[in-house]
């Protein structure tokens, strides 16, 4: 399988309308298309449990994942109070069927890993069955009790860090340096120097870059070079400049070559960092189980404005 493929592009892959053996339809059902699950779920609004896989792949050894939702499903109060949805992960173009941006499988996704599980309220709060590095395995135990969390309410999701840009200089530089346990980024530019459109744009961009590390161990900071200079051993030639510090090589900063925009910051977080992020590969491309959260709250949210 290429990662290139994405989901909902033809051809769909080997056995996608056909691994789905009938005797699991008193208990599961398919995706439906795009138009039908909004339809069905602005008129019933039932909790529903959406489980994804390569089940197209390799059917035999992922059977089991299978089972194991047909059980919950016919756990005494479960299947009557919400409905359950298991498919190949190619049907999960419906939450994002505009740019189909999901591939159909990344380095978190083979047919060895978990099933990607989500889990929608009646209100349409959607909350994945995993932590912010990925899926976790479900046993008829702990996923027969995220779904009724679901239904009843309580899920508690993992907290992710407030998106705060620390503000650094000379003064706090090494308690910034040695104190903190974690990646730095840290953004020099000056506040006199730069146009008020370029430091606004900047500002603008690290808001979102912290953003998307709430849930990583990075710590964003920028630092403001009016009237001063930077720590040694940062050649800085003009500002805004941005250097990533691995945090246990924080001696030996790494400056960023591209343009400083919020997506290409991201890619260089990502390509420096200890370890590989929670929601990015390398590649600064986001993970299949993030992706599908965020387009997912989406695709609900917008059903519950507009009802």
């Amino acid at each position: 399988m290429s990662h290139r493929d994405f989901c909902g592009y033809n051809p769909p892959p080997s056995n996608f309308k056909t691994f789905f053996l009938p005797k699991y339809e008193d208990r599961l059902k398919r995706l439906p298309n795009f138009g039908k699950m909004r339809r069905e779920w602005e008129i019933e609004k039932r909790p529903l449990l959406i489980m994804l896989h390569l089940f197209a792949d390799n059917f035999g050894a992922l059977e089991k994942w299978m089972d194991l939702a047909y059980q919950v499903a016919g756990a005494d109060g479960l299947g009557p109070e919400m409905d359950f949805y298991v498919d190949d992960l190619w049907a999960g173009y419906i939450f994002n069927e505009e740019d189909f941006s999901f591939h159909r499988g990344d380095e978190g996704t083979s047919v060895d890993s978990p099933p990607l599980i989500y889990g929608v309220t009646s209100l349409g709060e959607v909350h994945f069955f995993g932590g912010f590095d990925g899926p976790k395995t479900p046993s008829l135990v702990t996923l027969g009790d995220f779904c009724r969390g679901l239904i009843k309410g309580g899920i508690e999701d993992p907290t992710p860090s407030d998106s705060i840009i620390t503000d650094i200089d000379l003064t706090t530089w090494n308690e910034m340096i040695y104190s903190v346990d974690e990646d730095l980024a840290v953004c020099f530019y000056n506040s006199q120097q730069n146009a008020t459109t370029v430091n606004d744009s900047l500002m603008q961009n690290l808001e979102r870059l912290g953003g998307h590390l709430k849930q990583e161990s990075v710590r964003l900071c920028k630092f403001d070079l009016r009237g001063g200079s930077a720590p040694k051993k940062f050649s800085i030639e003009s500002v805004p400049a941005l250097f990533f510090l691995p945090r246990h090589q924080k001696t030996n900063p790494v400056k960023c070559k591209y343009e400083l925009g919020q997506w290409s910051m991201i890619r260089f977080v990502a390509e420096n960092s200890s370890k590989e992020l929670n929601f990015y590969n390398r590649r600064g491309h986001r993970r299949l189980h993030a992706e599908l959260l965020a387009h997912m709250r989406e695709f609900f949210r917008i059903n519950i404005d507009s009802s």
